[in-house]
């Protein structure tokens, strides 16, 4: 079993550069004119993104100095936009003024794509989907895609990140899913709605709302609060961030936090009712004396009202234990209402993210890194049970492969559970990107 699971994490990793082979590429000669005015901006390259797109995003304005700080942001800036395969950024002199020369290779429109998803709850689950990064040359992303096997489930995004105002923008999401829920043992089948919209709030912060629709069913009793089986739950929520990450593909600092507040409208009859605060603190810290090496630092604490069964559905309780909450224990080794997760990694890079040419065109930017954690955390129903002999514990190392949309592949060995041995996880995107990905 632990061999078939190497053999998907590196076939999760051959699909990811085979098929969403494309990342930014940011490129400056070692000497630049730092501290001269701006004569003209250039953009070159943008064959079917609109030049608002790029320009909305840019610092620099012409008549003013062309600072290195403004660079840096510039780049962070065109980078997470992702919609360029590379990108490169120069400056000409022109007596005492300089123009500044974007070049862009764009990705392609649309892009068709091969999913595998891997989770400590279902196992493997495999299809295909397509996906556009650049809908209508608006920097709107569509995504959808179909996956069979340990679960069965249909998956539409649709995201646009400004439409207005300093990056007021929305975030659609639906979800299709039949599968097994090994939390509250149960077959579920279940239809998911979520509406996302926010802003910036100057450079760094962030603020929106949210709104939720859930449809729930069950194949038995005693897991809904719905006599016939069948739960319709209806959220609204409001959320205020702070982003001050220096890169969003290899991230070394910074700083990114959020609290949201959620609340339960109870449009249908007999759905849950409670509130729910979720805080979700994360730092990266490089390590000074080791430019290769960060210290990477996870907090999420959830809190619910209500009393389960009865305002809190078995269903809606969150299991502790398992690749994106305490490695080195068993899948949803505790169950409650309440959870606090907390992580601590050691991150080595080995390769620095790096442009690789690919056949058929294909740029590919990502990098290696080897990693040494922590994991503490603990799942409550009543405040009697917020105690120290309620917490458990996991730690071990893992390879950390970054790549391109899904910002790394995961494999971690860890132990913790006493008579357990050592737990093979493995997981796409970021850890605390996943653990919040479980609150629903």
């Amino acid at each position: 079993m632990i061999y078939k699971k190497i053999h998907t994490f590196f076939l999760l990793c051959f699909i990811s550069i085979q098929i969403w082979g494309t990342f930014s590429h940011f490129l400056w000669a070692q000497e630049q004119p730092f501290g001269k005015i701006v004569k003209e901006i250039r953009l070159e390259g943008l064959k079917r993104t609109k030049e608002y797109i790029v320009t909305r995003e840019l610092i620099s304005r012409v008549g003013e100095p062309w600072l290195k700080k403004n660079l840096d942001q510039e780049y962070k800036r065109i980078e997470l936009l992702d919609v360029f395969s590379k990108i490169e950024i120069n400056a000409l002199l022109d007596q005492d003024s300089v123009i500044i020369i974007y070049r862009f290779v764009e990705t392609f429109p649309i892009l068709p794509s091969i999913s595998l998803k891997i989770s400590d709850e279902n196992g493997i689950s495999a299809g295909g989907g397509v996906k556009s990064p650049n809908l209508l040359g608006r920097d709107i992303f569509f995504a959808g895609r179909l996956v069979v096997g340990g679960e069965t489930e249909v998956e539409v995004w649709l995201e646009n990140p400004w439409i207005a105002g300093n990056h007021l923008g929305y975030k659609v999401e639906y979800y299709h899913r039949e599968r097994d829920n090994l939390v509250a043992d149960f077959v579920e089948t279940a239809n998911e709605f979520y509406l996302r919209i926010g802003s910036y709030l100057g450079r760094k912060g962030r603020i929106g709302g949210s709104l939720e629709f859930l449809n729930i069913h069950s194949d038995r009793d005693s897991v809904t609060l719905s006599s016939d089986n069948t739960d319709k739950v209806s959220r609204i929520g409001v959320y205020l961030g702070f982003d001050s990450r220096d890169s969003f593909s290899d991230t070394r600092r910074g700083w990114w936090n959020e609290i949201g507040y959620t609340r339960e409208m109870r449009l249908f009859p007999n759905s849950s009712n409670f509130n729910q605060l979720d805080i979700d603190i994360r730092r990266y810290q490089p390590v000074p004396f080791w430019n290769r090496h960060i210290l990477a630092l996870f907090s999420l604490l959830t809190l619910r009202s209500g009393e389960v069964g009865k305002d809190v559905a078995p269903w809606q309780l969150f299991g502790l234990g398992g690749t994106n909450t305490i490695r080195g224990w068993e899948f949803a080794a505790r169950k409650g209402k309440n959870q606090f997760i907390n992580t601590a990694e050691y991150r080595i890079t080995a390769i620095r993210p790096s442009l690789l040419e690919l056949p058929f065109g294909i740029d590919y930017r990502g990098g290696l890194q080897f990693a040494i954690f922590g994991d503490m955390g603990i799942v409550w129903n009543e405040a009697g049970e917020f105690v120290d002999k309620n917490f458990i514990a996991g730690g071990g190392f893992g390879i950390r492969i970054l790549l391109p949309i899904f910002g790394m592949a995961r494999m971690d060995f860890g132990w913790g559970q006493g008579g357990k041995g050592v737990f093979l996880h493995l997981g796409a995107f970021e850890k605390p990107v996943m653990t919040r990905r479980r609150v629903r």
